[in-house]
């Protein structure tokens, strides 16, 4: 069964996710960059990439979390 397609919607579609696509790369880059200037700086990018991933989290469940982890960590002695 052939079904009929607006080829101007396709089009558009395809231009749209073509344009997002090149977008997102370019800000790829620039995080890439945005990482080695940290590094450049003298930071230590895993512990960046930790922060920005605590600094999503609710403020709640941050600090259960902090305190699950610090029960765990006296449990272990470490």
């Amino acid at each position: 069964m052939t079904e009929i397609i607006d080829s101007q919607d396709l089009i558009d579609t395809i231009s749209k996710l073509e344009k997002l696509e090149e977008e997102k790369n370019e800000l790829t880059d620039l995080i890439k960059d945005a990482y080695e200037e940290a590094k450049h700086k003298g930071y230590d990018i895993k512990i960046i990439k930790h922060v920005l991933k605590l600094k999503k989290k609710d403020k709640d469940d941050l600090a259960e979390e902090d305190s699950l982890i610090e029960i765990y960590r006296g449990a272990l002695n470490i």
